[in-house]
């Protein structure tokens, strides 16, 4: 038997996953070619100042839309599969946050001179940086329809024409037009294309009749502790990290410390389709009691993945020293600490994300807004001590920390309700250690003792971890 076989349905399963890989992947080729382009065209001022409009994006959709995502795949993955409709579950989702929406809006124009001042960008990009955040709102939530639909080819294309749209626009446009908040601008049209395509797929009627019903309560109570959760990881991912470092050096620090999120970023992306994909599968063998088939998943799925996103973290530390000056322009070359230490952390975010749709899929909505609070708690304490002194490689090192906290205390939650967790650290040590060798051991030895180190703990982990194996015996709870 495979290893999807274990998990459900192999084929739907597995169809559904190539297919959002390879169009997760065209994506995230269209995301670094933006990215090059931006680099090359705005430089590192700009450049890190296009960062923090989107870090203000980020927040506004904070506090109205991501933390009702989760609840939404999951309530409307069950009316789906049991109604083949879902539009119970969509309008409950907008009904409760299109007020957040309207009360983050009145705030923003209200501070807009301040804003406005602390970016650095004209008042009247204020109305931009609305534009793009309401449009940005909508591209997901029709995004999370396809999702919970487990239509993933519909939405892998929705990830790839976004990427694709605003890549094109900022290309075409004469450099004598491009600025950040003409960017931004662009970046709002390009969302406002593909969520009219995406209603041209669903159909009219796919949405209709606007009724919320009971789910509205449901949902507003599954998600209402997420909220906390979703502030929480703000305070624990790049958005904050931007402020504390634009408090304490230059804005050209930002645009190196963006570029570098940005690189592990998309190496992260391999672990949300995971997750992505997991979560309404998880939620049905969840409520149907299927305890065999997530022990498969635990000791045989979760940890062949882990091992994938290993190899190819160890890829990317052992190659970015020469390759990302090289693409992205010799300033950027001092990115590269902060992306051999952000892939550190991506080896703890690729567990968490791993588990984190069993928690969701159990209800334990309170269990991981409080993981998120430690973790964010965390990662803002070790800002503050370390980026006045260490700078963005500070920063980075309190995201390794913080993400390694999170990791932790979700797999304990796991191991208390489904067992079978203890062993899955030991997939991520090669990693920090092939990281660890290229900092401590001189140059050029390094690489060359970091790839054989490398190959040798894959090859262990390969014969301990084997695909298509039995991994683990029984694990007491």
């Amino acid at each position: 038997m495979t290893l999807i076989d274990r998990v459900g349905t192999m084929g739907p399963f597995s169809r559904s996953f190539l297919a959002l890989g390879a169009q997760n992947y065209v994506s995230m080729a269209l995301a670094f070619a933006l990215n090059v382009v931006l680099t090359r065209r705005l430089g590192v001022e700009d450049y890190g100042r296009l960062a923090m409009l989107l870090m203000l994006g980020q927040v506004l959709l904070l506090g109205t839309a991501n933390w009702t995502h989760i609840g939404f795949v999951r309530f409307a993955s069950e009316e789906f599969n049991a109604t083949r409709r879902l539009y119970k579950s969509f309008w409950s989702r907008i009904s409760i946050a299109f007020p957040c929406a309207l009360l983050c809006m009145f705030a923003l124009i209200w501070w807009r001179q301040f804003v406005a001042s602390y970016l650095g960008v004209p008042v009247w990009a204020i109305g931009i940086i609305i534009a793009q955040f309401l449009a940005t709102f909508a591209l997901q939530s029709l995004g999370a329809v396809f999702q919970a639909r487990q239509e993933m080819g519909r939405y892998g294309a929705m990830l790839v024409l976004d990427k694709a749209a605003v890549l094109t626009l900022v290309a075409a446009l004469p450099l004598a037009f491009l600025n950040v908040p003409v960017v931004l601008a662009l970046y709002a049209v390009g969302a406002i294309l593909v969520t009219m395509a995406a209603l041209l797929m669903l159909g009219r009627r796919a949405l209709l009749p606007v009724q919320c019903g009971t789910t509205r309560k449901r949902m507003l109570a599954f998600s209402f502790p997420l909220l906390i959760s979703c502030w929480a990881g703000f305070f624990g991912a790049n958005w904050f990290d931007f402020i504390i470092i634009r408090q304490f050096r230059p804005i050209s620090d930002v645009g190196l410390y963006q570029l570098g999120w940005q690189i592990a970023a998309v190496a992260q992306q391999i672990t949300i389709v995971f997750s992505t994909l997991l979560l309404p599968k998880l939620s049905i063998m969840v409520a149907r009691g299927e305890k065999a088939a997530i022990r498969s998943f635990l000791d045989r799925t979760l940890p062949q993945w882990l091992l994938t996103t290993s190899v190819l973290f160890i890829v990317i530390l052992l190659t970015a020293r020469w390759l990302l000056p090289a693409i992205f322009g010799p300033v950027f070359g001092d990115s590269v600490p902060v992306l051999a230490l952000l892939l550190v952390a991506s080896s703890s975010l690729a567990l968490f994300n791993g588990l984190v749709p069993l928690i969701s899929a159990s209800g334990l909505t309170w269990g991981l807004s409080g993981v998120t609070l430690m973790s964010a708690s965390t990662n803002v304490v070790l800002d503050f001590l370390l980026i006045p002194k260490y700078g963005i490689v500070g920063s980075a090192c309190a995201t390794v920390l913080a993400y390694s906290l999170s990791a932790g205390i979700v797999m304990i939650l796991v191991q208390r309700r489904f067992g079978h967790v203890r062993h899955l650290p030991w997939l991520i040590v090669p990693v920090p250690m092939v990281y660890l060798i290229i900092l401590l051991v001189p140059d050029p030895v390094s690489y060359l003792v970091g790839v054989i180190c490398a190959v040798a703990s894959i090859g262990i982990l390969l014969r301990i971890y084997g695909f298509g194996k039995v991994l683990m015996k029984e694990d007491p709870a």
